[in-house]
């Protein structure tokens, strides 16, 4: 259903070119095309060319409000909008095509077609313009205000608040404020929750400790905070959207390389290695679509210590800081053997099998029927209320009641589709048997060995192994295989070929 708005103005109440005629026309423009008609904009006997006019302004602003509910403005033909001021005219459709508006008029427009289009590139290069000049000053006033102490705008993150303090300036009478970072009542529990995913503690295994109650993708996001949690303030992290839909450069996050951060901001509630650890973790995730590791190295952002340190490629070698070092050749050779000999051992699969079905329980029917239901009376009731917008002389609150019925079926839609795919997948996992399991590890492992090319072999462990965990002279593999989310550490250690 499309909402729309009228746009009506006459200079001489003639009776072909009077408020209400107009009125009349649109209206029924409207009822041919299923609209529904929830705002109305009026300028009695004013001159075309006079940009000031009471309803004209008025729609003016009401096409920058964000609360405007309606997508298509009706005008009966362009001459109500300008006559002789093509520059009018020309900013008019700039500020409705830039604003995603679509003006209907219901007489042949009048215009001039060559002049509109010259007027409306020039001023697509001045808006532009303007919003790289805008962009380059709030950019450098954030930084300003970032390495002064002061937040660089936004919402606090989960387990801080904004604490607002006065500048000593006075703005409009009023005092200047300018807001910190403090830890709130839930700081206590998120760097709890951070400590143990910096030791390498899985996430589910995390929130069963830490008793944190947020969603997964919330705390997905926390992590990719870290280093504010550790106290310094990030900024030019998420590149670009696209107005298609995605991001300039085809991922979410810049690369590291062009985070500007600020240390010391504000109190931390993990260190700042911990917060390394963490966005190493995530970068090496296979579940971080696109991305790679930064290190070359073949185990680079995989390998760790038992308390969740994490070992760098330097040369040849793996080092832990700047003491103990491991030969890469040799390493890499012996994890990936290892991982060979896992995903065709009898303990493996048997292990998988029982922590996968251990960790797939099916959402009764008794939970989900009650759901399809109320989906079913919620398209019920919206129906109906659009029946009644549409047979309504003002129609607002239906319009609203509408809006208010499709968040709600989309949110319930958005649960029930959650809760049929984990019973799918929860009756996939109960029914699968040992041999399909094995033939599914052997096809992972398929043409691969020792001797494969290095990317191949990076993808080939990044689809399997959450971290590698190198400890004195034991290594084990801790792998996320993603039938069930299942985390599984190697059903043993083994001792590599060297003493690290």
């Amino acid at each position: 259903m499309i909402r729309a708005a009228l746009y009506l103005r006459s200079s001489k109440d003639r009776a072909d070119a009077s408020i209400d005629a107009q009125r009349r026309e649109l209206q029924a423009l409207a009822a041919a095309r299923e609209m529904v008609v929830i705002e109305e904009f009026a300028d009695p006997v004013e001159r075309a060319d006079d940009g000031e006019r009471p309803g004209f302004q008025a729609m003016l602003r009401r096409l920058k409000d964000r609360e405007r509910n309606w997508s298509t403005l009706l005008v009966m033909d362009t001459s109500r909008i300008a006559r002789q001021n093509q520059y009018l005219a020309a900013a008019f459709n700039f500020e409705c095509e830039k604003r995603g508006i679509h003006v209907l008029y219901s007489k042949l427009p009048e215009t001039n077609t060559i002049m509109d289009v010259v007027t409306k590139q020039m001023m697509r290069a001045f808006d532009q313009l303007h919003s790289l000049m805008s962009r380059e000053k709030g950019l450098a006033g954030m930084a300003e205000n970032v390495r002064q102490g002061w937040r660089a705008g936004g919402r606090a993150p989960f387990g801080f608040q904004l604490q607002a303090h006065e500048t000593g300036a006075i703005r409009e009478g009023a005092a200047v404020t300018k807001s910190k970072l403090v830890p709130d009542e839930n700081a206590k529990i998120v760097g709890e929750f951070l400590r143990h995913r910096a030791a390498g503690t899985g996430r589910a295994r995390a929130i069963e400790l830490t008793g944190v109650s947020l969603t997964a993708s919330t705390l997905v996001g926390i992590e990719w905070n870290a280093l504010t949690y550790a106290g310094h303030t990030v900024w030019n992290v998420h590149s670009e959207q696209l107005p298609g839909g995605g991001y300039k450069g085809g991922q979410k996050r810049r690369p590291r390389s062009e985070w500007l951060i600020q240390y010391d901001t504000h109190p931390g509630l993990i260190s700042t290695d911990e917060a390394e650890a963490i966005l190493a973790h995530l970068e090496a995730s296979p579940h971080t679509k696109g991305r790679r590791p930064s290190s070359e190295s073949l185990l680079g952002g995989l390998l760790r210590t038992a308390g969740g340190r994490t070992w760098h490629a330097e040369g040849e070698f793996y080092r832990l800081g700047k003491g103990k070092r491991v030969n890469r050749a040799a390493l890499d050779r012996d994890i990936v053997k290892q991982v060979l000999d896992d995903l065709h051992s009898d303990a493996f699969v048997k292990a998988l099998l029982a922590e996968a079905r251990k960790a797939t329980l099916p959402i009764p029917d008794t939970d989900v029927a009650p759901m399809r239901e109320k989906v079913s009376d919620l398209t019920r009731k919206i129906g109906r209320a659009t029946e009644l917008a549409m047979e309504a002389q003002q129609p607002r609150p239906w319009l609203e009641k509408i809006e208010q019925l499709e968040k709600e079926r989309a949110a319930l839609v958005e649960q029930l589709e959650r809760a049929e795919a984990e019973t799918r997948a929860a009756e996939s996992m109960r029914n699968i048997r040992e041999s399909d399991v094995r033939a599914i590890l052997s096809q992972m492992a398929q043409g691969v060995n020792v001797d494969s090319e290095t990317g191949a072999l990076k993808d080939f462990l990044r689809d399997l192994v959450e971290w590698v965990e190198l400890e004195d002279s034991t290594c084990r593999n801790h792998y996320l295989l993603s039938a069930g989310g299942v985390c599984l550490a190697s059903p043993r250690g083994f001792e590599p070929r060297y003493s690290p």
